[in-house]
């Protein structure tokens, strides 16, 4: 690997370790190679989605949708990720074609030539322990076309 992978899909969120994955994505690069800094569009976050589900248990329409403005702030976060790493090029994914968040990032991957994947463990020991929901990182492990760097719970990758 002396000369780096030519096609390295970071896969962020708006996680203190996004940071650390692009980072560790531009290491394991080639010079001028093509970083796709990966974002998968997910549904409202939990809180949103319980107070959606109230309002239409009682008749009424759902209280929130948010769904526009999280593309928007993602499609923000992914801009100001990318507009300082040469070579790097936003992809905002959306997962409802798929099985699931990291299918949709494994089919991507397999279509567009991806060597490599970048992602990082969310999840400390106690979660892990007690098998709390979804592996997206550990998904991707298992079932993606390429090889998969996941950068450890809470382990930092170069500077910040």
């Amino acid at each position: 690997m002396s000369q780096g992978f030519h096609h390295v899909a970071a896969c962020i969120d708006d996680s203190p370790s996004a940071a650390d994955v692009i980072r560790l994505a531009v290491h394991v690069a080639a010079p001028h190679a093509r970083i796709s800094v990966v974002h998968v569009l997910g549904g409202p976050p939990f809180s949103e989605s319980v107070i959606a589900a109230i309002g239409g248990a009682f008749g009424g329409a759902p209280l929130i949708d948010t769904t526009a403005s999280h593309r928007e702030i993602a499609t923000a976060l992914l801009d100001s990720v990318c507009e300082d790493i040469p070579g790097a090029q936003p992809l905002l994914l959306d997962p409802s074609g798929s099985d699931s968040a990291p299918d949709a990032v494994c089919e991507w991957a397999a279509e567009a030539g991806v060597e490599v994947i970048v992602t990082a463990a969310h999840r400390g020991a106690l979660a892990r322990a007690v098998r709390m929901v979804g592996s997206f990182s550990g998904h991707l492990g298992r079932h993606s076309p390429c090889p998969v760097l996941v950068l450890p719970h809470g382990v930092p990758f170069g500077e910040g």
